[in-house]
Order: structure tokens, then sequence, then C-alpha cells
């Protein structure tokens, strides 16, 4: 055989090049498709881990599920937004999201690390993100102030920055001393404030009133020792159950 018969068989390193390239892109895209198709199932499996005590094995399974999703949509590290998704078509997607990001949170606000607390903030705004809006908001904000109020929250400034920005409430006391009191109080004094001052113009003064004064009373609160937090937290209890 000539060397130039022999030269027309042998394909040339660029046409091989791109032969194994579009091999690779055909692998990496079944993987993508495939891993797709798990997402789910690994986000469940994270559940499972995380419900059963495994911290870190759960940790590992969620940061794979937002990670796949991250792919999907192309957004890089922590780019993930609801823009992202169709709020009718993906809303499961969004409340398995909104759930996982949840979990995350509260697992990070257990971290003994300093420097976790980076990772416990993101998670935290993800989730008042993949809330805000969403028909189970209401449900979301009840998840952050029975949190508050269970006596776990390691975190309670960023969690009470999460639950105001959530839920836009201005009872500022309360919610400054949701770690402490009563979880009913906040709700009944929200009922005392809507149902029954807002309807008079004396009652909207008064609230007018605690919205001007009462930032100045929750930074001296939160300066307060423990002791005397639950102090005033049980005065605001006896109160609540009276007007409410």
């Amino acid at each position: 055989m000539s060397e130039s018969a022999t030269k027309k068989e042998r394909p040339s390193r660029t046409i091989l090049r791109s032969r194994i390239e579009k091999q690779l892109r055909r692998q990496q895209e079944e993987q993508r498709k495939e891993l797709l198709k798990k997402r789910v199932e690994i986000a469940k499996e994270g559940i499972r881990l995380s419900a059963s005590g495994h911290t870190i094995e759960s940790i590992r399974k969620y940061q794979q599920y937002i990670l796949i999703l991250e792919m999907w949509k192309k957004c890089g590290r922590d780019g993930l937004t609801l823009d992202l998704f169709d709020r009718t078509k993906d809303l499961y997607e969004i409340v398995l999201l909104s759930g996982i990001y949840w979990d995350l949170a509260k697992l990070y606000d257990r971290a003994k690390r300093g420097d976790q607390k980076s990772e416990l903030v993101t998670y935290l705004q993800k989730y008042v993100m993949f809330s805000k809006g969403m028909p189970f908001q209401a449900l979301s904000g009840e998840a952050l102030r029975k949190y508050l109020g269970s006596g776990k929250c390691k975190h309670r400034p960023e969690f009470k920055s999460a639950y105001t920005s959530l839920t836009g409430e201005k009872c500022f006391v309360a919610t400054s001393l949701l770690d402490v009191s009563d979880p009913m109080t906040i709700v009944r004094l929200r009922n005392f404030r809507d149902g029954r001052l807002r309807r008079t113009a004396t009652g909207r003064r008064a609230v007018a009133l605690y919205y001007r004064w009462s930032p100045a009373a929750v930074r001296a609160l939160d300066r307060f020792p423990d002791g005397i937090r639950s102090g005033v937290a049980r005065a605001l209890d006896r109160f609540s159950r009276w007007v409410g």
C-alpha cells in the first residue's frame, strides 16, 4: 500500500480531537441529564439523613442538589434566584428548594466554627428569597417564628432579621423577644394591632408612636442579659393574653 493511501486512511489529529471532544460532550450531556433526573431523589436522601441526625452527610446531599440546579440554570455558585423558575410549573421545585435552604440554615446555626456564619446568612437569605411572594410564605414565616421561640436558635439576630424581612412585621419589641416569649404572643399582639387599634384614630396614633419609639427600646433590650429579657417577655405574654 502506498504512503499516500495510508495517509488517506489515517485521520488527522484535528479530526480525532474533534471526535473525542464531541464524544466527551455527549457523555457530559448524558451525565447532566441523568443527574437532573436524580436531583429530587438526592434531595430526599438529604432530608432523610438530616432527620436521622447525619448532619455532614445531609449537607453534602443538599449541596449536591443545589449544585445540580446551578448547573442546570447556568447561574454559578449561590446564583439561584426565584426568577430562574416558573412560579407555576416549578412550584414543587421551589417548595423543595425553600425547604432545603431552611434545613441548611438550621444545620449551620448549630455549627461551632465562626467562619461558617457566612454560610448560615446565605442560606437564610435564600430561604427568604424562595418563600417571599409564594403561596407558602405565611408557613415559612411561622417556621421562623417557632424556631426562634424553641430555645434552639443560636444566631438570634440573623434569624430575627430573616423573620422581619419575610413577614414585614413591625412588632419590634415582640420580634426582639421571640426567642424567650410565648410563640403565640406576637400573633396575639398582631391581631390586637390590626383588629382593634387600627380601627380607631386614637389606636392608629398609638401604633404610630410605638413604631417611632420601639426601635430604641429594642436596641436596649438586645443588650440586656437573658434573665431581664425573659422577665420583659413574661410581662408581654401576660399583656398579649389580656388584650387577645
